[in-house]
Formats: C-alpha cells, sequence, structure tokens
C-alpha cells in the first residue's frame, strides 16, 4: 500500500515538472515555415540542382537512401550521438530514488530492490542519445527560368524504454528543425555546389 502512494505521489511530481520544464517555442506559420525552408535558383537545370542537392548532403555526414530524378525528390538520413538530457526525467527518478531509498530504510532493506530500475534509469538519462536526421530535398522547375528547391529537416532522439539508446528504439523526441541558421548554412553550402557542377 505504501509503495502504491509513493508511486502515485511521484509520478503527479513528475508529470507536474515536466510541464513546469517545457520550453515555450515560438510557433511560426506555415507560410514563415516554408520561407525558411525554400529557395529559388536562376537556372532550369534541374538535374544539375539535384546532383549539388546530392553532393551538398553527402558533404554535410548525410548517408542518401532514395532519389527519384523523374519527381525530383531525395531522402537523406544522418546519425550523430549528443547528449539530450530531460529536466523532468531527471528530476522524477532522483525523487523516485529518494523515496524508494527512504522506503527501503523504513522496511529495514527489504525493499532495497526497488532503487535500481530508477537509478539505472537517471544513469542513462545524461549518457549520450543516438540521434537520427532525416532530411527530404524537393528540387522542381519553377517558371521559365527558375528551380525550386525545398529542403526540410527532422531530428529524431532514440531512446528505449531502458533508458538505453539504439538504432532501433523508439524516438523519445521528433523535432521538425526550423532553426533558419541550419537552412542559411543549407542552401549556401548548395550555391557553391550548383556553382562548381557549372564549371
Amino acid at each position: 500500500m505504501i509503495k502504491k502512494l509513493v508511486s502515485i505521489f511521484l509520478i503527479i511530481i513528475f508529470c507536474t515538472s515536466n510541464c513546469a520544464l517545457a520550453k515555450k517555442v515560438k510557433s511560426l506559420s506555415q507560410l514563415e515555415r516554408r520561407e525558411i525552408e525554400t529557395r529559388f535558383y536562376d537556372t532550369a537545370d534541374t538535374n544539375r540542382v539535384m546532383k549539388a542537392a546530392i553532393n551538398t548532403l553527402q558533404d554535410s555526414g548525410f548517408v542518401i537512401q532514395e532519389i527519384e530524378p523523374e519527381l525530383g525528390y531525395l531522402r537523406a538520413r544522418k546519425y550523430f550521438k549528443k547528449r539530450y538530457v530531460s529536466k523532468g526525467r531527471a528530476v522524477g527518478y532522483s525523487l523516485l530514488v529518494a523515496a524508494y531509498a527512504t522506503l527501503a530504510v523504513f522496511t529495514y532493506g527489504t525493499t532495497a530492490y526497488n532503487v535500481a530500475d530508477p537509478a539505472i534509469r537517471l544513469g542513462n538519462e545524461f549518457k549520450d542519445k543516438t540521434v537520427v536526421v532525416d532530411s527530404n530535398v524537393d528540387v522542381e522547375k519553377f517558371g521559365k527560368n527558375k528551380t525550386k528547391v525545398r529542403f526540410v529537416l527532422v531530428q529524431k532522439v532514440l531512446q528505449n524504454a531502458d533508458g538505453y539508446s539504439f538504432v532501433k528504439s523508439a524516438p523519445t523526441r521528433v523535432i521538425r528543425i526550423y532553426d533558419p541558421e541550419v537552412y542559411q548554412e543549407f542552401f549556401a553550402q548548395l550555391d557553391k555546389s550548383i556553382f562548381y557542377e557549372g564549371i
């Protein structure tokens, strides 16, 4: 009975701390998002732009997954490790460790085994996670002498149920990236690549 009460209490604290620590992200309109993701180039040669986009992605560490030249579509993916710590989960696991340790004292150590699971999860929360970045590029002719390029990035932080990070695990965070600097960097590199393709 005491164990159930402690668990319910900690779940309530965990949920409220997650809500309190959630960051407020400025919401962008659909038009603003599309403006960030799209550029127009003064060339009607979509094949040249597509080759330049492939080279730009590969130079940035992406592996090409799929190319549809007729549709002007390509998909690429990149993996890397990064430390992502959820403050809400860290606080929740810390409270669980403290609560179960206290419970173990009052039960003369008979419930000490309960401390192991949240302690492992707390440790794993501070380890590097596998991050997958998926990119989609659409290249299409626009008007008579222009080509439109739309570049979309989606980032996924992978972590399985027990906190260990590996490629087959389910994402704990899926983020559509709208950082203008990321897109500016890609399009700046694409500009150079299109120029080199034309030489």
